[in-house]
């Protein structure tokens, strides 16, 4: 995630299409990693979520409340085994 922030920092106004797209992309990975379903270091952010950002439009119609919340309840479980004591 740091890698991501320090190459996609800040926008320049004379970027092309693609590379407008680029910063979308490195954005939105961003929020996801980061943010919606980040890691315990807070710092890695999987690939799968990458794949899903090849195509803006089939990414719209993915149902990312359903995701984050899968993602959610697997780190609850990760995070309170049953054979903890503590």
């Amino acid at each position: 995630m740091g890698w991501l922030r320090d190459t996609f920092s800040k926008p320049r106004n004379d970027l092309t299409e693609v590379e407008r797209i680029r910063y979308a992309r490195a954005y939105i990975l961003e929020m996801i990693g980061g943010y919606f379903m980040s890691d315990l270091s807070r710092n890695l952010v999987h690939l799968r979520w990458l794949l899903k950002l090849v195509d803006f439009r089939a990414a719209g119609e993915f149902s990312w409340g359903s995701a984050m919340l899968a993602t959610l309840y697997r780190e609850m479980c990760r995070a309170t085994p049953p054979n903890k004591a503590k």
